[in-house]
């Protein structure tokens, strides 16, 4: 080839080079990401389809809701609980695609080649330096090849196993986190209820009383402008009533916010009406707690789900300590493959082939002493979280059950103060003639405020008795009744609540533990 033939392709080449690098540019510079904002009509359509889902498959109210059934629609439609029901599923679709980690790589192989020209080449001596062989080639323009190959490694086998064990404790994490979703639903849907039943039992007879109340404070401001009374005594009076007025108004206005909240909790429409069982004195029975301080310890420690988790963490810490030390070994490698190819020039164009490779990481190995030291120290933390969690529990149901003494003592007193207030309304009543108008609404005041103390005692006391049983981690459902309908939930969870208030809960599986003080 002559010089100036050679610099022709050499510039032709380097023009086509820089024809290829230009169309690059332009392609790269068409292909630039830039911010888009989403337009109004997408953000519209995921308003309407949000709201459209925030209810969906919800069963609708036709009769007055139960406690029993409150619970039920919170377990069956929260938000919150189904989002913790899918993250479990996720789960356990994430550990059963770790467990195909542990087979055999295999890999199918198929393509097709083809060039302009045919892929020839010449040999040089490297003794003489000329040419010993005439210019040749061995492949076609055009051929295809397939290769089935299957690669396992037994170091990769090792590691894939114990990370589908992690991921196996991990679900079982998301389980026990559900567990406590279901828990605080539970205990948050039993102080709504409460809460929202006293308002619709007493909201009405506040509203008459509110109203009454405003005419006596007028006629009692026009009797004290008339010198009809001592201007003192019309002032003590009118203070009075409208301290216990205000008494009244704050605890409204509380309560006036707990219909909603349980809503949210059951996820219904905010906007939905709906009524709730009614209730009386003679069913406000004090709740009964069936276990001595050192029986609920032990319940407390064994079926809290934070503990729980704490465990299945511990096996995943052991787990990584092992990995650890499995990676700080060689890895054997067996392979074997089916080959074919079509192209003629070959003279077996179907093989088959197999070998053995080891590899050694040695950077893992000489980091393996540090990574062991790590390993150590992730186990010993997460027994000291455990401890200290445990400690934690254990003063949760101290807690509990002081708070449940002292609210039961305290509905008591209020109690007694209600029926005191309702007898003086009473005896008010019954002696109109001989008192004033305004000493009558003055007691009427009193009896209203202290019946709704007695409400709101009345469900803070049910409020520290379900904390107790959420402090020892008491199921409220057994495991089979978690997938169930509304109706079966409902049926369950009434059974459930009589034993709670009556103080015979059965023990289930903490029967079959030999934890001191358990009987049977």
């Amino acid at each position: 080839m002559s010089h100036d033939h050679l610099s022709l392709s050499l510039a032709t080449q380097s023009n086509r080079i820089h024809y290829l690098l230009a169309a690059m540019m332009l392609f790269l510079s068409a292909c630039a990401v830039k911010p888009e904002p989403l337009p109004l009509s997408s953000t519209l359509q995921r308003v309407q389809e949000d709201t459209a889902a925030f209810y969906e498959g919800v069963k609708p109210t036709t009769r007055a809701i139960s406690l029993a059934e409150a619970m039920a629609r919170a377990i069956r439609y929260n938000l919150d609980n189904r989002l913790k029901t899918m993250e479990s599923a996720l789960a356990m679709g994430q550990t059963r695609i770790s467990s195909y980690q542990l087979l055999p790589q295999a890999t199918l192989l198929a393509g097709y080649s083809k060039r302009s020209n045919d892929l020839g080449s010449s040999s040089r001596s490297l003794l003489t330096g000329e040419s010993s062989l005439e210019s040749s080639t061995s492949s076609e323009k055009a051929y295809s090849d397939v290769d089935l190959a299957m690669t396992w490694n037994v170091l990769d086998f090792g590691v894939s196993y114990f990370k589908a064990r992690q991921q196996a404790d991990r679900y079982l994490v998301t389980e026990q986190r559900r567990r406590k979703v279901i828990h605080n639903i539970i205990q948050e849907v039993r102080q709504a209820y409460w809460r929202a039943a006293v308002a619709q039992e007493l909201l009405p007879d506040i509203a008459t009383f509110l109203h009454e109340a405003n005419l006596a404070l007028e006629d009692a401001k026009k009797s004290g402008d008339a010198l009809l009374q001592p201007p003192l005594d019309t002032l003590k009076y009118r203070m009075g009533l409208l301290e216990t007025v205000y008494q009244i108004v704050t605890l409204q206005r509380d309560l006036s916010v707990a219909k909603t909240q349980l809503a949210a909790l059951m996820n219904m429409d905010l906007k939905e009406d709906f009524s709730l069982v009614t209730f009386d004195r003679q069913t406000m029975t004090v709740p009964k707690i069936p276990y001595d301080i050192d029986l609920m310890e032990k319940m407390a420690l064994y079926l809290r789900p934070e503990l729980r988790e704490e465990d299945y963490q511990k096996r995943i810490d052991v787990a990584e300590t092992k990995l650890t030390l499995l990676q700080a070994l060689p890895g054997i490698s067996f392979e074997a493959g089916i080959h074919h190819s079509s192209n003629r020039f070959l003279f077996n164009q179907q093989w088959a082939d197999g070998g053995i490779k080891m590899a050694w990481n040695l950077v893992n190995l000489a980091a393996g002493n540090d990574s062991i030291d790590v390993a150590s120290v992730r186990e010993e933390t997460g027994n000291i979280r455990r401890l200290s969690l445990g400690m934690a529990i254990l003063t949760q149901v101290h807690v509990a059950l002081l708070r449940f003494n002292q609210t039961q003592e305290e509905y008591e007193l209020v109690k007694t103060m209600s029926q005191t207030a309702d007898e003086i309304q009473l005896h008010s009543s019954e002696a109109r003639q001989a008192m004033t108008g305004l000493d009558v609404i003055q007691a009427q005041a009193r009896a209203i405020y202290r019946r709704l103390q007695l409400g709101l005692s009345y469900a803070e006391l049910q409020n520290s008795a379900g904390q107790i049983y959420v402090s020892i981690g008491l199921d409220p459902l057994p495991e089979i009744m978690k997938a169930s309908d509304l109706d079966s939930l409902t049926v369950a969870l009434e059974k459930v609540i009589q034993c709670w208030q009556s103080g015979e809960v059965e023990l289930g599986t903490l029967a079959e533990i030999p934890l001191p003080g358990t009987s049977g």
